[in-house]
């Protein structure tokens, strides 16, 4: 088929295109707005917000999925053939680990990005990255978060299911190719999914990737970042010191359904 094979022409230049226009407009921004709320990088970290499962999940799937892009991005662009050899068995491994991740994230995070009133509200100010000076109303996650996880979940579960009908060849020549280049792309937005994230989770919001190292963030973090979390974690904390009990615990305590709006 002619589409079929044109996308498989085009998707080196295709992949260099997006790669590389997530990246300059990661760098304009910066560049236009800079970081948000750099003083908060220093300040002491004594709210835990996500607990030693959830950086673990978030590790292994993080990790598994850049081993994914490295090794298929290699013998797609660089070597200009389908995988084999090593690669394919180091793609294979990592594929497992990305999938058994994934299922974990979903399974952990799903209550917790479940879409609120206040997400329109963080929507129509861009988070506040932008340029503006007001917090936008965020619970445990933000609107930007939420939308990036369900983007990943349903772009995760397209480049799983159409590498496991290339793994295991159940239709004809021509609809395995179709689901080849659907896993390529979807591989290939996923990519460019992830680095947007990352550049908002280290230089656009400086010392936030460490929340997800040490588990832990500061109160002033909190409140302007999730204010509504942040606002929900102080009320939880009043109740325990009225019961004598001053643990403070941010990691899951703030579902969805128990969040004010």
């Amino acid at each position: 088929m002619f589409w079929i094979a044109l996308l498989d022409k085009i998707f080196p230049i295709v992949s260099l295109v997006g790669i590389t226009a997530v990246v300059a407009a990661a760098i304009g921004h910066y560049l236009l707005f800079g970081p948000r709320h750099p003083e908060l990088a220093k300040d002491k970290r004594d709210l835990r917000r996500f607990s030693l499962w959830e950086r673990f999940i978030h590790a292994a799937t993080i990790l598994s999925f850049l081993t994914l892009a490295l090794t298929g991005f290699a013998a797609t662009i660089y070597f200009g053939k389908p995988l084999s050899g090593w690669l394919w068995i180091v793609h294979l491994v990592a594929a497992f680990v990305f999938v058994i991740g994934l299922a974990a994230v979903a399974l952990r995070w799903a209550e917790d990005c479940r879409l609120a009133s206040y997400d329109w509200e963080w929507a129509k100010q861009f988070g506040g990255y932008l340029g503006s000076d007001k917090d936008a109303p965020a619970g445990r996650f933000n609107g930007g978060q939420k939308a990036y996880f369900w983007t990943i979940l349903l772009l995760g579960l397209v480049a799983i299911l159409s590498g496991l009908v290339r793994i295991f060849p159940i239709f004809n020549a021509n609809v395995q190719e179709i689901f080849l280049q659907v896993h390529r792309y979807s591989g290939l937005f996923l990519v460019m999914v992830v680095i947007a994230h990352i550049y908002l989770g280290t230089l656009a919001n400086p010392g936030t990737w460490l929340v997800i190292i040490s588990g832990y963030v500061s109160s002033r973090w909190a409140k302007h970042h999730h204010p509504i979390w942040w606002e929900h974690i102080s009320k939880s904390t009043a109740g325990k010191k009225g019961n004598g009990k001053c643990n403070v615990d941010g990691a899951g305590a703030s579902p969805v359904g128990t969040e004010p709006e």
